[in-house]
């Protein structure tokens, strides 16, 4: 496929997109919610599956085995809590008008302005190589449907002055993203207010993200292989010595590293800004909660039903070649002359990046505008005629800004290792606000007059 036929279809979906969010923003206008529904909250939740989970579980599994699944497992078994856990920090963040995970947690040491500013550089810091995994995923898929080898997926092989010649997919998606989040992310300064529009684009992108992947499991499995039967059977007499991809360890390191990402991702769905914001501030009504318990937990089951099949693939289509194994979802209807299927896996793609990079930067610009630029405001006292402008083009501009850092840190590092796990550094982040965050909901389980001074 062409480019430019990659790209027209690219900007369709991108109208789409629009459309549904302003769909979403004019309902909101009359009155009648189109997200203010439990199934359209849980699959906002679904946010927590991004690139990352879209291409890189794949990846693992072909390479590590099993141990993706502890990724979520986590999320799976913290749901059980969501009715005392979550529900608890809804009401007591609805309550104190919280807008943020930095909001959340200073609030129980009496709104902490250099607690609030040390969680947001934390969390922004933590989530901008994150960022830049999504725009590393979309560039490198845009580029393998155009016909690029591997070789020249890598950023280090454009020089700075040949981006000024040639079209750079990961900076046009930057724009586009930012211009959206301003669009509908930052229309408002009130940071308790629902953005409606994102919502629905976000649960609309969970849709088609979960049937992107389907699709290209079902073709994988009944069509290139005779079903799950055949495909195993195949690999396990073509490689033998491969059969431990499909074992749990039960002691060793294998075991601890089980442990240890399943604890992480736990913390992760509760803690990461973006889901935060999705679960906390987006949310209408805490009995949403209740359906989202087993519906996001179902939603998971579904998107990695397919995972191991589409991996083991791979392994045999490419001849055990593992060097690309993140791309396996695109290139086996790629290599095969499915192109539509391709496309369709792209797009897909394209909604798990997109997603995350959208709410992950309204949720970090809401930190920023809140605790590091208004306490600066405050502590100078700068009075002026339109504050409330100012202080909305600060926030949009800080949209902007955790985009293109996160674009930047995807130009400098490109291929390097740390970009490789970087799913797990911010997963390393987002764990270390749980003990902070427990003590808010301790906190506020005590009645007033034991509720320690701040």
């Amino acid at each position: 496929m062409t480019h430019a036929a990659i790209g027209s279809i690219a900007v369709i979906f991108v109208l789409i997109l629009f459309g549904v969010a302003y769909y979403a923003h004019l309902r909101r206008k009359r009155g009648s919610s189109v997200v203010d529904n439990a199934h359209v909250y849980s699959l906002a939740l679904a946010i927590y599956c991004t690139s990352w989970t879209y291409y890189g579980s794949v990846g693992r599994a072909a390479t590590s085995g099993l141990d993706f699944l502890a990724i979520y497992l986590g999320p799976t078994l913290i749901c059980f809590s969501w009715w005392f856990l979550l529900r608890k920090i809804v009401i007591i963040s609805k309550q104190q008008n919280i807008g943020s995970i930095a909001d959340f947690i200073s609030s129980r040491y009496g709104k902490s302005t250099s607690l609030g500013m040390i969680v947001t550089i934390f969390a922004v810091l933590g989530i901008v190589p994150y960022i830049a995994l999504q725009l590393k995923a979309i560039a490198d898929t845009f580029n393998l449907l155009g016909g690029f080898s591997a070789e020249h997926l890598a950023p280090a092989n454009h020089s700075i002055s040949s981006l000024f010649h040639t079209v750079d997919t990961a900076f046009i998606v930057a724009l586009v993203l930012s211009l959206f989040c301003i669009l509908f992310g930052a229309m408002r300064l009130d940071s308790t207010e629902r953005n409606e529009g994102l919502i629905a684009t976000i649960a609309f992108e969970s849709i088609i993200k979960l049937a992107a992947f389907l699709a290209v499991g079902i073709f994988v499995t009944y069509g290139l292989f005779d079903g799950f039967t055949d495909l195993f059977g195949k690999f396990l007499h073509l490689y033998p010595d491969k059969k431990n991809l499909l074992l749990i360890p039960t002691s060793g390191s294998g075991a601890n590293r089980w442990f240890t990402m399943t604890f992480m991702s736990m913390m992760a769905i509760m803690f990461l800004p973006r889901q935060f914001h999705a679960m906390v501030i987006e949310n209408s009504d805490h009995n949403h909660i209740r359906t989202a318990m087993w519906a996001f937990p179902a939603y998971l089951f579904l998107l990695n039903l397919f995972v191991i099949p589409i991996a083991l693939a791979g392994i045999i289509t490419f001849n055990g070649d593992t060097s690309m194994a993140d791309y396996y979802v695109l290139n086996l209807p790629l290599t095969t002359g499915h192109n539509a299927l391709a496309m369709l896996v792209f797009i897909g793609g394209f909604s798990a990046a997109s997603g995350m990079v959208m709410l992950e930067s309204v949720a970090s610009a809401t930190m920023i505008l809140n605790n590091l630029v208004m306490p600066i405001i405050l502590r100078f006292n700068i009075k002026m005629n339109d504050i409330s402008g100012l202080l909305l083009n600060i926030k949009r501009a800080a949209i902007v800004m955790v985009i293109f850092l996160g674009y930047f840190y995807y130009r400098t590092l490109g291929e390097s290792a740390a970009l490789v796990n970087i799913g797990l550094i911010s997963f390393m982040a987002a764990t270390q606000f749980a003990p902070p965050s427990s003590a808010v909901c301790i906190g506020n389980a005590l009645p007033a007059k034991a509720q320690p001074s701040a």
